[in-house]
């Protein structure tokens, strides 16, 4: 009877090993995957990327370094986990993997130096986790910043990814998440608005458009719906990223804050829509967005482990 039971659940029981595993055991920055994937491909732009380029040189060389190396360690994992003895627990493993949640440890620790008067070590920490320039910053911007960035970043690689792995399985989360890691190395090294980004842009944004509006329209049924509509209608369908500025509005309108707006990369400033028109970020709005994300994981996965069983109760009356 048990064993029956755990065999019919055992898609829910891998995910919700994986789950609590990436919430709970901490890999070392030094020696995970992540490190040498960004590394990878950021060689990979050193090498084939040329400011001066022609427009289709720039399109096609992109596109190209984005791909190939993303479409090969995709298939490779695909391969060794064809021949694994349990694939289903290897395709957990890839969930594990490509789940994170450090930026938020770094953005509470951002709000702590933010409190403690620490104004240069805090932009230190900053430099971590976002791409733009951080030596100018104020308060105000440190706490925009963090704020922009673990919203998002939590976002895309712990509920995007999980929601994805749901739906498409392990090899699609992976090529997601080398997508990302790709564009987060790409960042570093050249503006977002290169058009050498375009199509690895588009290619992230036409993945996760259904996941991210799906998640932001569910937790929008429980946490301030009739604030976060509003602030879709005014800002995120006009955002310059439609799937960020659906996130931002959301994050916006729970945190009562405003949130997005212009910012400087390479000392090249960058025209971003301001989202929302209350007070301006502090540090206790990031402590206060560190609640919201957890009460959202709770959340997201009580309703994913209630669905799950709900179907395969469904299956198996049927």
């Amino acid at each position: 009877m048990l064993e029956n039971l755990l065999q019919v659940h055992e898609g829910l029981i891998i995910f919700l090993v994986a789950v609590f595993a990436s919430l709970g055991v901490r890999l070392s920055t030094v020696y995970h995957p992540n490190l040498i994937l960004t590394l990878i491909f950021k060689a990979v732009a050193n090498k084939v990327y040329r400011a001066k380029a022609p427009l289709r040189y720039q399109l096609l060389s992109g596109t190209l370094g984005a791909l190939l190396p993303t479409l090969t360690i995709t298939v490779l994992t695909y391969a060794i986990v064809s021949f694994a003895f349990y694939p289903n627990w290897l395709g957990g493993l890839v969930l594990f993997l490509c789940l994170d949640i450090s930026h938020e440890n770094r953005a509470k620790r951002i709000a702590a130096l933010i409190k403690s008067k620490q104004k240069v070590t805090a932009r230190a920490v900053l430099q971590g986790i976002v791409a733009r320039d951080v030596e100018r910053l104020t308060d105000l911007g440190i706490c925009k910043a963090a704020i922009d960035s673990t919203a998002l970043n939590t976002l895309r690689h712990f509920f995007v990814v999980a929601l994805l792995y749901l739906i498409a399985g392990p090899y699609v989360t992976l090529f997601y998440k080398l997508l990302l890691l790709c564009d987060h190395a790409w960042r570093q090294i050249m503006q977002p608005t290169n058009r050498f980004m375009a199509n690895l842009s588009r290619a992230i944004w036409l993945i996760e458009f259904v996941p991210i509006r799906l998640l932001v329209v569910c937790f929008s049924l429980l946490l301030r719906p009739k604030q976060t509509w509003h602030y879709i209608k005014y800002y995120g369908r006009h955002f310059n990223q439609t799937n960020s500025g659906w996130a931002l509005s959301f994050f916006a309108a729970n945190l009562q804050t405003q949130l997005a707006g212009p910012r400087f990369y390479f000392g090249a400033r960058v025209e971003v829509m301001r989202i929302g028109a209350k007070s301006q970020p502090t540090a206790d709005h990031i402590q206060h967005l560190l609640g919201l994300l957890n009460q959202m994981r709770w959340l997201f996965i009580a309703t994913t482990t209630l669905l799950y069983v709900m179907t395969n109760f469904a299956s198996l009356m049927l």
